[in-house]
């Protein structure tokens, strides 16, 4: 008997692909009963992802169609293996001009952005660095797993310590776009990516344990001026069994000092909030409804910016 093709496990979507600029494309999927919602919510997947980032993608959609908000899945020049030689500014650039785009041709009225992974620092360098008319209609993020990239090459073997040296003797030579070795990564990645990923204070450095209160503010403290002057939400969701954080790292404390910086050194008071689930790993495809809880904060807080919209 010819044995059938198992169905994806992510799910099956319906919706509009659409180029948003030369090369880039988008797909958006938006609630059955409008054409179009005016409400984007805009998923932004980790390094290696590209559509359909995450085992709860499905349940996202879902639950932003209950509430009127189109999921919109965004292809970036570092989707897939494009981040190795990229950079979070490249990345900022294209989500402006996704953003524009959805305001000019889809009606656009207000975004939500929701990071897995690399998303996250995408998302935060994002509302640092971004247009000032598109990061004044971003209205809730939510950031799934934000992990620092630098403390997770310690649980990968090779000489990760030559390899940055090595990095920095091509950046001092004016050669940041040269490849590196084959044998440094996994990907094929340029020195300033690698420095950037995995150098202390590099581009991507957001969340590690290390850093010192002063400097995760310094990193994040933008967060809480936003939700001064905005009215911005923030969600960090981060899971008590990521695979991707060394087992030394003490997750709930982390966590907390991670929002405390977002909100300028007030733990429980200001945009961002935080949430630990125990017992999730990185991208919530083992923990027993884990996905499900997180979709729900994703939803609640969606509900609460369409009541007041």
């Amino acid at each position: 008997m010819k044995s059938h093709p198992k169905l994806s496990p992510y799910g099956v979507f319906t919706g509009k692909l659409f180029q948003y600029h030369a090369n880039l494309v988008a797909f958006e999927s938006s609630p059955p009963t409008t054409s179009m919602s005016r409400n984007k919510c805009i998923l932004i997947g980790g390094l290696s992802d590209g559509l359909i980032p995450t085992p709860y993608t499905s349940d996202l959609e879902k639950e932003c169609h209950s509430l009127g908000w189109s999921l919109v899945q965004p292809l970036l020049s570092s989707s897939y293996l494009g981040f190795g030689s990229g950079s979070l500014s490249r990345d900022t650039s294209e989500i402006e001009l996704l953003m524009n785009y959805l305001v000019c041709h889809h009606d656009a009225d207000f975004f939500t952005l929701v990071g897995h992974s690399t998303g996250c620092q995408n998302s935060i360098h994002f509302l640092k660095h971004g247009d000032t008319d598109m990061v004044k209609k971003v209205k809730f993020v939510a950031l799934q797993a934000p992990v620092s990239d630098r403390e997770s090459m310690s649980l990968t073997p090779g000489n990760h310590d030559a390899n940055l040296e090595h990095a920095k003797s091509l950046l001092s030579q004016h050669k940041g776009e040269e490849m590196m070795p084959r044998s440094t990564f996994w990907a094929p990645i340029t020195a300033s990516r690698y420095l950037d990923l995995f150098d202390v204070k590099g581009d991507d450095d957001f969340f590690s344990s290390d850093l010192s209160d002063e400097e995760l503010h310094e990193r994040l403290g933008h967060i809480g001026n936003l939700g001064k002057k905005t009215g911005l939400r923030l969600l960090a969701v981060f899971s008590g069994k990521d695979e991707y954080v060394p087992e030394t790292i003490e997750k709930e404390v982390l966590l907390e000092r991670l929002v405390t910086a977002m909100n300028g050194g007030k733990r429980n008071h200001g945009a961002a909030r935080g949430l630990l689930l125990k017992n999730a790993n990185h991208n919530l495809s083992d923990g027993s409804g884990d996905k499900e809880i997180f979709v729900k904060e994703v939803g609640n807080l969606l509900r609460t910016l369409s009541a007041d919209s």
